[in-house]
C-alpha cells in the first residue's frame, strides 16, 4: 500500500462529508502501515473538521502517524477551536499528505506545518479529484 491507496480511502471519507459551508473534506489516519483512523467533515452538527475528527477517533496514539487529507489543513478557525494545523503539530504527527490546497488564499496551513518540521507531501496526481469533491469552492 502506497500514499495513492491511503489518499484514496481519505477520498471515499470525503464523500460522506455533511458540511453546510461546502468544504467536504476526508481524513485517514496510517502508522506503521495500518489505518488508525478515518474521518470526514461534519459541521452540519458541529462536529468537526475531517483531521479534527480523525485525531479524536484514533484506535492508538498518533505519534510518528501520517495524516491523509484531501484538503490542505485549515490554519484557522472562526469559532473557539484550535485550528487543525495547530491539532496536528501537536498531536506529533510526522508526516502529511494532501490533495489540493485550501481554496482561501489566506490559509498557510502547509507553511505552518513545514515550519515545524512536519513532512508535506502534494500527491498531485489526485488533485483534480480532491477538488471535484467540493466544485463549489474551486
Amino acid at each position: 500500500m502506497d500514499d495513492k491507496y491511503f489518499l484514496q480511502l481519505a477520498i471515499e471519507e470525503a464523500r460522506k462529508s455533511r458540511d453546510n459551508d461546502g468544504y467536504h473534506v476526508g481524513a485517514v489516519l496510517v502508522k506503521d502501515g495500518k489505518v488508525i483512523s478515518r474521518a470526514y467533515s461534519d459541521e452540519t452538527n458541529d462536529n468537526g473538521h475531517a483531521e479534527e475528527l480523525a485525531l479524536k477517533k484514533a484506535s492508538e496514539n498518533v505519534f510518528g502517524a501520517t495524516m491523509y487529507v484531501t484538503m490542505e489543513p485549515c490554519s484557522t478557525r472562526p469559532s473557539t477551536r484550535f485550528s487543525c494545523t495547530d491539532l496536528i503539530i501537536s498531536s506529533g504527527i510526522k508526516r502529511i499528505v494532501y490533495g489540493t490546497r485550501d481554496p482561501d488564499i489566506k490559509c498557510q496551513g502547509i507553511e505552518r506545518l513545514i515550519y515545524q518540521g512536519i513532512q508535506v507531501t502534494h500527491l498531485k496526481p489526485l488533485e483534480e479529484v480532491c477538488r471535484k469533491i467540493t466544485p463549489s469552492l474551486f
